[in-house]
């Protein structure tokens, strides 16, 4: 599970910061909202695809928790530098 992790918030963090490059002009007031909608996107796919598999036992240990936890971090990270210079440089 732990390569599907890394890859669903690769996936994800592409695709949310793909939307606010995107939509950078047109709705640059609501960008702020955009990326916090891609936050509560990953954690919707962290209770749908991850948590069914890691609660199965009863029990999630940190090990499971943070198979998902550290790339949600590290691609939250990345986002967060990115849409910081992408309002930066926004007239």
């Amino acid at each position: 599970m732990i390569l599907l992790a890394y890859a669903s918030n690769l996936i994800l963090a592409i695709l949310i910061f793909s939307i606010l490059y995107l939509f950078r002009e047109p709705l640059k007031h609501q960008l702020g909202f955009l990326f916090l909608a891609g936050s509560m996107l990953k954690f919707v796919l962290f209770f749908i695809l991850f948590y069914p598999v890691y609660n199965m036992d009863g029990n999630m240990e940190s090990v499971e928790f943070a198979t998902f936890f550290i790339p949600y971090s590290v691609g939250l990270v990345v986002e967060t530098i990115f849409a910081a210079k992408l309002l930066n440089n926004l007239p």
